[in-house]
């Protein structure tokens, strides 16, 4: 019934916004239309519903976006250097072994600053930290436990998100669209009227919650001789809301 209500309120939109531009191309003239927008938005809020829907699908990750690098403190800006770029070699030969394609290995961050929390001489501080997408959900833990044993002593927070979310978004927006429908005929029947055709939908834009995981190395360490770490992905929430207008007769 709401697809059908749908497929209608698309041919009243189309016909009204035929009709304006015919309009406007006879009389001319921005006044003439703002008075038509004017008397189309006052028309459109008597004898009408607005009601908001919420539409919240769960869906699994298919995708890890890791951060992971290597940071070294020394008294010379070279030597911090060096001592980085060795162990990210180390890092980048580990990462391959996972087959990730070379566009999705980036470079985050890179430098060498001066330390200045270290006391005494001066010290400089080079850190280089790698932007890595990996598909392969149960290796996540795998990959993030051969980094570290490489040498990646900075692993940040994982992030568990969606290749492509377009499908949980429709899904997510049809359950938005379809929820209104209960919502109208109960505040429709409350007034002892019922609700019509649905005349206007406005989306109000897609929320979507990603889940995140912190990687701890000393748990790390005291499984190194068991199966290693596992990382729980959880659940990516999808979450779309809409305003739509019905005709109350």
């Amino acid at each position: 019934m709401v697809k059908k209500r749908l497929y209608q309120a698309l041919g009243v939109t189309a016909a009204l916004v035929a009709g304006g531009f015919l309009y406007s191309a006879v009389l001319g003239g921005t006044s003439v239309e703002e008075a038509d927008f004017a008397e189309a938005q006052s028309t459109m809020q008597e004898g009408t519903l607005v009601v908001k829907g919420t539409g919240n699908v769960s869906v699994e990750p298919d995708l890890a976006q890791l951060r992971l690098g290597v940071e070294a403190t020394d008294t010379s800006a070279d030597a911090a250097q060096n001592q980085v770029s060795e162990r990210m070699n180390a890092v980048r030969e580990q990462l391959s072994a996972y087959d990730i394609p070379d566009e999705n290995i980036e470079t985050a961050s890179f430098g060498v600053h001066t330390d200045h929390s270290q006391e005494g001489e001066e010290q400089f501080r080079a850190r280089h930290i790698l932007s890595v997408e990996y598909s392969d959900m149960e290796k996540v833990g795998e990959l993030l436990d051969d980094a570290a044993a490489a040498g990646a002593n900075q692993i940040q927070q994982t992030r568990f998100t969606l290749e492509d979310e377009s499908k949980a978004e429709q899904q997510a927006l049809q359950q938005a669209i379809e929820n209104t429908a209960a919502k109208a005929e109960a505040m429709a029947e409350s007034a002892g009227k019922s609700s019509g055709d649905v005349l206007q939908i406005a989306e109000s834009g897609t929320q979507m919650d990603l889940p995140s995981r912190e990687y701890a190395q000393e748990e790390a360490a005291d499984s190194a001789g068991n199966d290693g770490t596992s990382i729980e992905a959880g659940q990516v929430e999808v979450i779309q809301e809409v305003d739509v207008v019905y005709q109350l007769n």
